[in-house]
């Protein structure tokens, strides 16, 4: 039987501390049918190094929210979403402005998940891509 999600209650959670602190913007897409969400962050100045050129664990840490947004969206918003590895791969470099992150649950089981994510500038071209495998602990919020 699907978890109910409760798509209010996953907005509220990402619109609060440390999404915040990362540069959440705004939350685009909750698709509870396929597990996909779409999100969109304010690269910030203070973010990065070598003059404007975004640190790649803000990077990480937006694709690792947005996959972990989209697993919830799937699973249940109930659902502690826990790292278990990441691997992110840097396309092109981000630079200050908006980026959109996309979350995708590829499969899930009872107690792992799979998931993929990529960022986009506002032209749509890709910047980076992530995988990740993730531990699921039901009945947590």
């Amino acid at each position: 039987m699907p978890k109910k999600v409760n798509k209010k209650f996953l907005e509220e959670m990402f619109s609060k501390a440390p999404q915040t602190t990362l540069g959440i913007k705004k939350i685009l897409t909750l698709d509870t049918k396929k597990g996909i969400a779409k999100a969109v962050y304010s690269a910030r100045k203070n973010m990065c190094h070598s003059g404007s050129i975004v640190q790649g664990g803000f990077i990480t840490g937006w694709l690792d929210a947005v996959m972990a947004l989209a697993c919830m969206c799937k699973v249940g918003s109930d659902v502690l979403v826990l790292s278990l590895e990441i691997k992110t791969s840097f396309i092109k470099s981000v630079n200050p402005g908006e980026v959109t992150v996309i979350g995708k649950v590829i499969k899930t089981g009872s107690t792992i998940a799979f998931l993929e994510g990529e960022i986009l500038d506002k032209k749509n071209n890709l910047l980076a891509k992530a995988n990740q495998t993730v531990k699921l602990i039901k009945n947590f919020y």
